[in-house]
């Protein structure tokens, strides 16, 4: 995966901020600027939570068609593939990304972050309506964290930190309202999101329920049990909607050989590589390239 840093530098050739630390952004975006994200390669080791201002946007994200207009917040998970269909001509957003080693390796957003998508998962789906003074308060944190970024306040990473734990809470608090949050007890719902976590660091090599099963210290009956409970969708479906998202990304993307590609995820030949494509898509690789 791809860090902040990777992408932003990619995308625009510059850092956005001087002595920018690759670990955390906040900007407002209009039509042009969100577009960019369908030049990004592959998927991004971020969390990204993005406000609709005005205008709207179609997205296609790990496999799905989703719509944002004014007042929906969405959430971007690490690793999960994402492209722009479709933007207004008026869109506007406000953009909170923050690089995955820095939200898991500080314990207070650890928590808020686990606290704030669980019920994203619990509601099965990443756009969140939320209501015009819920939109303002988190606005306000975002830009807050922005004005941060750019001033010389020697304690500026410790406020950002605190900023983005708070819009974390804040979040969380929201979306309690609109789930029944804490209703897997907290092992379960602790184990869930610390599998998510794992996922996409280690789907594109490790395809079998038994390595995250051994990572997490769990058996694998259990952690499917656990998954399936809080989520509604089996450990193996997680893994293969992030293989089938990857494969059409290089078919897509590169000129690399099927051959190739079943190497690059890990088949052991094109031939199961084909089996599992043709079973996810109703095409072969082949056939899928031949109609882009």
């Amino acid at each position: 995966m791809y860090t902040i840093s990777d992408t932003w530098m990619g995308a625009y050739g510059k850092a956005h901020y001087r002595d920018w630390n690759g670990q955390f952004l906040s900007f407002e975006a209009d039509k042009e600027t969100y577009m960019r994200t369908n030049t990004l390669p592959g998927t991004v080791a971020t969390y990204a939570f993005i406000i609709v201002l005005r205008g709207r946007s179609t997205l296609l994200y790990s496999g799905r068609e989703i719509t944002t207009e004014r007042n929906h917040l969405f959430i971007y998970m690490p690793g999960f593939p994402i492209s722009v269909k479709d933007v207004s001509e008026d869109f506007a957003c406000l953009c909170l990304v923050a690089d995955e080693a820095f939200t898991a390796g500080t314990p207070s957003i650890r928590n808020a972050v686990r606290s704030a998508l669980l019920p994203i998962f619990e509601m099965r789906q990443p756009v969140v309506d939320i209501s015009p003074e819920e939109s303002a308060r988190l606005n306000s944190l975002i830009r807050m964290a922005g004005d941060y970024l750019v001033s010389e306040n020697p304690l500026r990473e410790e406020m950002i930190k605190n900023l983005y734990a708070l819009f974390l809470m804040d979040l969380s608090s929201i979306l309690s309202q609109r789930t029944q949050h804490g209703k897997f007890g907290k092992r379960a719902e602790e184990l869930f999101m610390d599998f998510i976590h794992l996922l996409p660091q280690h789907y594109v090599h490790e395809h079998g329920i038994e390595f995250y099963a051994d990572a997490l210290n769990v058996t694998p009956t259990y952690l499917s049990r656990v998954v399936r409970q809080v989520s509604g969708r089996t450990v193996v479906e997680y893994i293969n909607r992030l293989l089938l998202m990857e494969a059409i990304w290089l078919l897509e993307n590169t000129t690399l050989s099927i051959d190739e590609i079943a190497e690059r995820i890990n088949y052991a030949d094109s031939t199961t590589f084909g089996r599992f494509f043709f079973r996810m898509k109703g095409v072969t690789p082949r056939e899928y390239r031949k109609s882009l």
